[in-house]
């Protein structure tokens, strides 16, 4: 690490520090309002209890990086990290198990069709592995099975956002305090083939890469801007956008640009009467939607080529020639992953084909793409068009990372598991009546309205 990039890791550290303040504002702000329950604490623990092992590596060791024969970066931690991620893994199964448990048995939710969709897709997943000879129903297959169980009978919208939105900023907080105490841990080195980003460095914090930490920022800015209350959220989503950037990674640089100018455009909210938008919003939003997805489908079967994209043309053109194999239900999701220890491919393309659309259809052939597709669909329209100012803002910026990484991991739970689980929360916005009689926006539980008493037998005999 040079001076100039130990002086901006040290500006990082100082910023993580200074974010302390208004996160713990809001936070005590979401627990008077009585935003956090039982659903937030389940999708808090399941970001931190999925990136324990990265988090406990990178703290404890330091960016301890081992080059295989190859000549690539070593997939994989040492066996003491495995264990701690077996134990992370049980403890979060039994989260789910007990919190489904709680949820039937004393509360009788209505249980919602988004989680039972993206559960579906992982279902076909783990299916095809058995057909092709992958083991059936890894752990962390039944890890996201469970989460995904458990967020179909979870309570949706402000609580599931904010437990994401929690579990973010946390990691910026334990990120900046790495960059204080361990400058060089929270840094991975520039490549010819990986340049540096703007500040000249690649920030990666407590995560293994800058890729998962910009995932991370990016796809939590529209929980933190939702989930939370007051002013002091558009400063903490401005923070993560500027993080984004400073990852190094082009794509997280523009899709956290993005995402900001649409949540500024169109100040979603989950408060109050479900209003009717603007016509022109609704002719912005749909139109942008497509338009990027359709991008992220047609990019691995039509790129300029390895000139231009690198290694993700290669594994593109790779993943196609075997879709013919098993079109219908895909080769598995975790075949792609199987081909490191064969030696098929090197590790930084390992763990998924870094594109969300050609990762689905490799996986789970056109059964899991339909089901794909038809969750995204559900997610953006379920609300009607008084609910795509809030699904537009949650969608863009996995629509956006969609099209050069795989933000969605259907096929074994990870550090990005959670900020599914809260994408397939989305509220369904409440009916106009139903909103005036609930407690005005920021109000809290105590400023509800009390109900007005029953007479006294008495004072209803001196009627008569």
């Amino acid at each position: 690490m040079v001076s100039g990039q130990s002086g901006v890791v040290l500006g990082l550290g100082v910023l993580a520090l200074l974010s302390v303040g208004p996160l713990v504002v809001a936070l005590r702000r979401a627990r008077a309002h009585g935003d956090w329950d039982l659903t937030a604490s389940l999708v808090c623990a399941t970001g931190l209890l999925a990136s324990l092992p990265s988090v406990v590596y990178i703290l404890r060791g330091g960016r301890q990086e081992q080059v295989d024969a190859f000549g690539d970066v070593e997939i994989g931690f040492p066996g003491w990290v495995d264990r701690v991620g077996t134990v992370a893994n049980g403890l979060l199964l039994v989260v789910c198990v007990a919190f489904v448990a709680h949820r039937l048995l004393l509360r009788r939710p209505r249980v919602l069709l988004a989680p039972l969709l993206a559960c579906a897709l992982v279902v076909v997943l783990a299916l095809s592995d058995g057909l092709h000879g992958q083991p059936f129903l890894v752990p962390r297959q039944l890890v996201l099975i469970a989460v995904l169980c458990a967020a179909a009978v979870a309570r949706p919208g402000r609580p599931a956002f904010a437990g994401a939105a929690a579990a973010v900023l946390l990691f910026t907080v334990l990120s900046g305090a790495e960059a204080l105490l361990s400058p060089a841990a929270v840094l991975r080195p520039c490549r010819p083939d990986n340049p540096c980003g703007l500040l000249g460095i690649h920030y990666a914090g407590v995560f293994t890469n800058e890729n998962i930490l910009s995932l991370v920022l990016v796809l939590g800015m529209p929980f933190v801007w939702l989930g939370l209350r007051g002013g002091v959220r558009v400063l903490l989503v401005c923070y993560l956008a500027f993080l984004a950037v400073v990852t190094g990674s082009r794509l997280a640089g523009v899709a956290a640009l993005a995402t900001l100018a649409l949540l500024v455009l169109l100040r979603p909210r989950l408060d109050g009467a479900a209003t009717r938008p603007a016509a022109w919003r609704t002719l912005l939003t749909l139109p942008l939607l497509a338009a990027t997805a359709l991008v992220g489908l047609a990019l691995p079967f039509h790129h300029p080529g390895p000139a231009r994209l690198g290694d993700r043309a290669v594994i593109w053109d790779m993943a196609r020639a075997e879709l013919s194999r098993s079109p219908l239900t895909g080769l598995g999701g975790t075949a792609w992953s199987a081909k490191y220890p064969a030696g098929e491919i090197p590790a930084a393309v390992s763990p998924s084909l870094h594109n969300q659309w050609i990762d689905v259809l490799f996986a789970g052939g056109l059964l899991g793409l339909a089901l794909f597709v038809l969750l995204l669909l559900y997610l953006a329209l379920r609300g009607g068009v008084t609910g795509l100012p809030v699904a537009a803002c949650v969608l863009l910026p996995v629509l956006i990372c969609s099209v050069l990484e795989r933000p969605w991991s259907f096929g074994i739970s990870n550090s990005l598991t959670f900020l599914l689980v809260a994408a397939v929360l989305l509220p369904v916005p409440a009916p106009r009546a139903a909103a005036a009689a609930a407690p005005a926006s920021g109000a809290s539980r105590a400023a509800s309205p009390a109900r007005t008493p029953r007479p006294r037998p008495a004072a209803t005999a001196r009627g008569r």
